[in-house]
This record gives C-alpha cells, sequence and structure tokens, in this order.
C-alpha cells in the first residue's frame, strides 16, 4: 500500500511538472533576429551593392512586428518604407505568399536646384552655398524624371530626389541609382547666381569647358 502511494505521488509531481515546464514556453518570448532601424542602417549604409540586401535571417512578418506598420509610402512602388531620420529604409519588393523579403535597401533625401538641360541631360546643383566640390553640381537624365516634371521645369526649380546615396566622381556627378524625384518648390532668385558660379567653377576646374 506504501508502495501503491508513493507511486501515485510520484506520478502526480511528474505531471506536475511537465504541465508546469510546459506552460512556460509560451512566457518565453522568441528573440527577435529583425535589427533596429539605427542598427540596419549602421550595417548597410556602405553596401558594396547599393541595389538592395537580398539575405534575411527574419521574413516580412517579423520585420512588421518589429518596426510597427510602415509609417510613409513611396511613389516608386515599395510595399513598405520607415523613415530613419534623413534616410529611408525601404521594403522594394512585395513579399510573396511566404512573407519572404526579396529586397531591402536604404536611400537618401536631397534636394537639388534645376540650372539648365543640353539635350536629354538635366544639370541641377545642390543647395549648399559656396560648395565647389565635383558632386555638388550633378546630370539627371530624361529617364531620372517623370516627362510632366521635365515640362515644368525652369532655372532655379527645386527637386527633391530619393537615391541610393552614391555619386559616381566627374563632373557633372551622376546619382547611382534614383527611386524617385519630384518638384517640390523654387529657390529664391537671389540664390541662383551663387549656383551658377558654383557650376561654373566646378565645370573649369573639372573638365576645362562644357
Amino acid at each position: 500500500m506504501k508502495k501503491t502511494t508513493e507511486s501515485i505521488v510520484v506520478k502526480i509531481l511528474s505531471i506536475a511538472l511537465i504541465v508546469s515546464v510546459a506552460s512556460a514556453f509560451p512566457a518565453c518570448k522568441k528573440k527577435s533576429k529583425v535589427p533596429t532601424r539605427e542598427e540596419f542602417l549602421k550595417e548597410h549604409r556602405n553596401d558594396p551593392d547599393p541595389h538592395g540586401i537580398k539575405n534575411f535571417d527574419f521574413d516580412y512578418e517579423d520585420l512588421i512586428d518589429a518596426w510597427g506598420n510602415s509609417d510613409t509610402s513611396k511613389s516608386y512602388g515599395a510595399s513598405a518604407v520607415w523613415k530613419c531620420g534623413d534616410k529611408y529604409i525601404v521594403v522594394g519588393a512585395r513579399p510573396d505568399d511566404t512573407n519572404k523579403i526579396e529586397e531591402m535597401y536604404v536611400s537618401y533625401t536631397q534636394e537639388l536646384v534645376y540650372l539648365f538641360s543640353n539635350a536629354s541631360v538635366i544639370y541641377v546643383c545642390k543647395r549648399e552655398d559656396g560648395v565647389t566640390d565635383y558632386n555638388n553640381c550633378i546630370m539627371l537624365t530624361d529617364e531620372d524624371i517623370d516627362e510632366e516634371i521635365r515640362k515644368n521645369l525652369v532655372q532655379g526649380s527645386i527637386l527633391q530626389i530619393e537615391f541610393d546615396g552614391y555619386f559616381l566622381a566627374s563632373y557633372p556627378g551622376q546619382v547611382s541609382t534614383i527611386y524617385s524625384a519630384k518638384a517640390i518648390g523654387q529657390v529664391d532668385e537671389s540664390e541662383i547666381p551663387s549656383l551658377q558660379e558654383q557650376e561654373k567653377y566646378i565645370r573649369d576646374n573639372y573638365t576645362g569647358s562644357q
């Protein structure tokens, strides 16, 4: 009888232990593999491939759980965009039913002032008075800007571009990849002579002529 009682007690304790351990698992939150936005920017700020990071330890649902819903949308067809300072973290391809993220990248915002066009080449300048670095003057092409925007450009028009942050070293500088471009206003006429002087200085010192 004593052995039977001991056996029952052991069984009860064993069952209680199993139930206790099992109930503890839901309370243990799975550690997220998703980096914070700041960590992601730091890690991918200077990626050799500016067109997208494609290998992840997390899927789209993990990303939404960690970062919340997208807080801004872009015209270039991204499925989700998160602002982080003056930069954007972009999911560039809408995930399929598997929730696998096909591509993510970091984009940058830059304001440029339209100066003049030459055939299909559009010359613009950064709004930084007195800067004489060759990348201060940028060359865009007709393909970079919607036709409707191009038709309404006048000297001093401000273009805001979202791009991959890479400038090619030449005069005029070229942007590696533009994700979107839109007209957002007009500079005061008093700014234009200074921008023209910058462009001329850069042209004379980096190419000799244009």
